[in-house]
């Protein structure tokens, strides 16, 4: 099993490298398998597809991409600030180019803001929902005021103990979508 753990921000000065350097050790120190992407990595321009992601008939090179970057994991945890009490526009913007690849997989999330990023954990859930993706009840939840020191992130164990519950649904709704994601490729094979 494979998680992906998506970057949430681009914006230089962002608090988000260190939270997902954070997510990363925690991954690591479980044992699990895991790789970072960064939509910035990929120059992804505004929306320039013709046709909606979730069809998957990707005409440019960046959308393909991105696409192909996103599909290997069996599992995906969004690190996201808040933005205005909603998701951040860089990522949306990101995630609206593709679709499918979430298709029955489980997504978890690790959010931070003045009220812990749980307004755009609540918008993602829309997001994901419409690409057949289940995302996990519980979040890794953490407060610009009380989890960042100096602009350092230092989070209170209270906020770190919210990880743990999180990433064991991740994982084992991982290990039961793998097999809905079988039964749906034979079934189209057939």
């Amino acid at each position: 099993m494979r998680i992906g753990v998506i970057a949430g921000s681009s914006r230089p000065g962002a608090l988000n490298p260190q939270v997902v350097d954070w997510v990363s050790a925690q991954l690591s120190e479980r044992g699990l398998d895991h790789e970072v992407v960064h939509f910035g990595a990929f120059d992804l321009p505004i929306l320039d597809e013709a046709i909606p992601g979730g069809a998957g008939m990707y005409e440019n090179e960046h959308t393909k991409a991105w696409a192909e970057a996103l599909r290997p994991f069996d599992a995906y945890i969004v690190v996201t600030p808040e933005y205005n009490h909603s998701v951040p526009g860089p990522l949306k913007n990101a995630i609206d180019f593709v679709g499918q690849e979430f298709a029955h997989k489980p997504v978890g999330f690790v959010s931070y803001g003045a009220d812990k990023g749980v307004r755009a954990v609540e918008a993602w859930r829309l997001v994901f929902a419409n690409f057949r993706a289940a995302t996990v009840r519980g979040i890794g939840a953490f407060s610009i005021f009380t989890d960042f020191a100096d602009g350092a992130f230092a989070p209170e164990q209270v906020s770190a103990d919210t990880f743990g519950p999180m990433i064991e649904d991740l994982v084992a709704w991982a290990e039961g979508f793998a097999v809905v994601r079988r039964n749906a490729e034979a079934a189209v094979a057939s």
